[in-house]
């Protein structure tokens, strides 16, 4: 094996149908030992594209954007990766100082972080909420309930308590020297008490005290909330050269939340109640990418 490029077929009623490398992740794209086998491989996709008559092959680069011209390019992604070093107070002075005192002021309020003391129900609720209140439809809770028994023992679910509520989780993957917090959540009632910076911060810990070597903060979009927090966190911020090539549509895709298209829905999702949102959630977030 010499190159190899992951493809999915996505059927949405959103957007039509696409061809994806990688959907509901950050990364993906060709990897090849050489130029030529990347433009084979490539070569190849885009005749996959066209036979399967989808809107437009989309190629979602980390380091490794394809030579070709023809390709369009989006700079709306960024990914945010820290090296962790073995001294856990180095590591707290990586971070600057604000969002250092931030943390602190999570250790002071007295939560308290743990490590898969809740099941990936008590996750859930509190994810459902919180993207709810983002304007988000939450995905099936069997994504993570299979996510959670297909990596075994490279995914646990950290939480963060508080006067023995739950106000904050993590569901997170470890992937060789990677620690990838991939979903987080957490009550915005309790967002005053920091938890968030504190919740990461003891991630943070946890990787160091057990070995790991990289931290993944994961993609985010330029201009949004979550792009703002994590820039706080002075980790290296690296563009996501998303690139497309376009069969059906003759315009770049928008399927971002940005597009100024969903903007009302996403002002009526957050007023509507959880049991609503939870129930048509996994039916609208399933034609999403």
């Amino acid at each position: 094996m010499v190159g190899v490029l992951p493809l999915f077929l996505v059927r949405s009623a959103i957007f039509g149908r696409m061809l994806v490398s990688t959907p509901q992740a950050a990364y993906g794209g060709v990897l090849a030992d050489s130029d030529s086998v990347e433009a084979a491989i490539l070569q190849r996709a885009r005749e996959l594209a066209k036979e399967l008559q989808v809107q437009f092959l989309e190629l979602r680069n980390f380091r490794n954007p394809v030579e070709d011209d023809h390709l369009l390019k989006k700079d709306l992604y960024v990914t945010f990766r820290q090296e962790l070093k073995e001294d856990l107070e180095a590591n707290m002075l990586l971070i600057p100082r604000k969002t250092r005192a931030e943390i602190r002021e999570g250790i002071k309020h007295g939560l308290e972080f743990r490590v898969d003391e809740i099941g990936p129900k008590d996750f859930y609720n509190v994810y459902a909420r919180s993207v709810r209140d983002l304007g988000t439809p939450v995905f099936t809770s069997r994504l993570i309930e299979n996510g959670r028994r297909e990596f075994g023992l490279n995914c646990k679910i950290f939480s963060v308590h508080w006067k023995g509520t739950l106000v904050a989780a993590v569901w997170t993957l470890f992937y060789k020297d990677e620690v990838v917090p991939y979903y987080g959540a957490s009550l915005r009632e309790y967002n005053r008490l920091a938890v968030n910076n504190y919740m990461y911060w003891m991630l943070i810990k946890y990787g160091v005290e057990n070995g790991y070597r990289t931290f993944d903060f994961g993609r985010s979009k330029k201009g949004t909330g979550s792009f703002d927090f994590k820039k706080r966190w002075g980790m290296t911020m690296t563009d996501l050269p998303y690139q497309y090539a376009l069969v059906r549509r003759q315009s770049m895709p928008d399927t971002s939340p940005l597009n100024p298209k969903f903007s009302l829905a996403i002002q009526t999702w957050r007023k509507l109640p959880l049991s609503v949102t939870t129930s048509l959630g996994p039916l609208i977030s399933k034609h999403l990418i």
